[in-house]
């Protein structure tokens, strides 16, 4: 049980830190849409894919947008792959 609590965690943690980072970011994403955009649509496009969906009104448009999306992607199948080895052993 303290392995799912601990992976549960370290993916809010993923996700409220990537969102931040894609925030600090925002220069290198372009929205579909003229609204101003805040700290949620980054959050929600962290979730996205945190969660292994990765759709978002917000896409990368620089390498390094680019480039931060790949790291949290890898990092979120790295994480499923560990953990589903660790239930099974």
């Amino acid at each position: 049980m303290q392995i799912v609590i601990r992976t549960v965690f370290f993916h809010f943690l993923c996700i409220a830190g990537f969102g931040m980072l894609y925030f600090y970011l925002k220069d290198d994403f372009s929205e579909q849409k003229d609204d101003n955009l805040e700290i949620i649509d980054y959050l929600l496009l962290s979730t996205t894919i945190q969660a292994g969906v990765g759709v978002s009104d917000l896409h990368p448009k620089t390498f390094y947008g680019k480039l931060t999306m790949i790291i949290q992607q890898l990092l979120m199948l790295c994480t499923h792959v560990f953990t589903i080895y660790i239930f099974n052993v």
